[in-house]
């Protein structure tokens, strides 16, 4: 389970204060045998703080990110003294759009602020780091593909997680799919990986801003097609929170109880290799 983040909007207080439910989250990650990957702070500014304080900005991001993991920290060995039963990585909440790629002066920045980031992370809490993007360019997949290769390949980043831009609109089936395939043939001979990120959900047209509803599960399925490139692909969908938990009609039932189907079969595969592998 991947925490979109931590804190959101607001600057990290000194002392940090986690929200509640972040301590309910690890418990019943503990209690499930579950794994979370950590957000930290989104900051819904950070594309234009970026242009218009760089290095300064990204400093001061340094620092908050360092008192931020400290806190997770403790607040995972305080529910546990075996972190690594909970902890799968950490999440870099700040989404990489395909512009900041594309200029050299800001792609600089970013890959410092990741390359730094990553080592503070590594530092207090050792474990894979993941950052996200997305874009809303259709037709230079091969070029955005080499980008983010380079981003990760220097900041020795280990995941990317790669919004498929459909929920929202950026993009069509077509163009998502070829970009998905352009950064998975790009990873291929690294050490880094590509996951696609399947928006489960669709703009709520009854509202002027960006509200945003389930979609259907037929939707849903086709949306997972279009992105895995192999059976065995890994894929992650956003958001179960904001859209089968919050939710309660028939889309959002209806993803709920595909989803459980879905983890009955796994789990009876899993079993059943296991059982066969069993030496007699």
């Amino acid at each position: 389970m991947v925490l979109q983040w931590t804190l959101w909007g607001t600057d990290v207080s000194q002392p940090v204060k986690l929200p509640m439910w972040v301590e309910a989250a690890i418990r019943g990650a503990d209690e499930s045998g579950t794994k979370i990957w950590f957000g930290l702070r989104y900051d819904p500014s950070f594309i234009e703080k970026l242009k218009q304080n760089g290095s300064t900005y990204l400093h001061q991001r340094l620092q908050e990110t360092s008192r931020l993991a400290k806190a997770l920290k403790s607040q995972i060995l305080y529910v546990s003294s075996e972190p690594n039963k909970i902890f799968a990585g950490w999440y870099i909440s700040d989404e990489i759009d395909g512009e900041l790629l594309l200029d050299s002066n800001l792609r600089k920045l970013v890959t410092r602020y990741t390359t730094q980031t990553r080592a503070i992370l590594k530092s207090i809490l050792p474990g894979p780091v993941a950052i996200s993007g997305y874009t809303d360019l259709k037709s230079k997949p091969k070029k955005l593909a080499g980008h983010w290769d380079k981003l990760m390949s220097k900041s020795s980043m280990d995941i990317l997680l790669l919004q498929d831009g459909l929920g929202a609109k950026l993009m069509e089936p077509y163009s998502s799919r070829s970009l998905h395939n352009a950064v998975s043939t790009a990873f291929r001979q690294q050490k880094h990986t590509v996951i696609p990120v399947v928006e489960i959900f669709e703009i709520d047209p009854r509202t002027a801003d960006f509200k945003t509803i389930p979609t259907t599960v037929g939707t849903m399925k086709s949306r997972l097609k279009n992105v895995r490139f192999a059976p065995g692909n890994p894929v992650a969908l956003f958001s179960l929170s904001s859209h089968v938990l919050k939710f309660d009609n028939k889309h959002s039932r209806d993803i709920e109880t595909f989803l459980k189907q879905n983890a009955k079969v796994c789990n009876g595969l899993e079993l059943e290799t296991a059982n066969t592998s069993t030496p007699q």
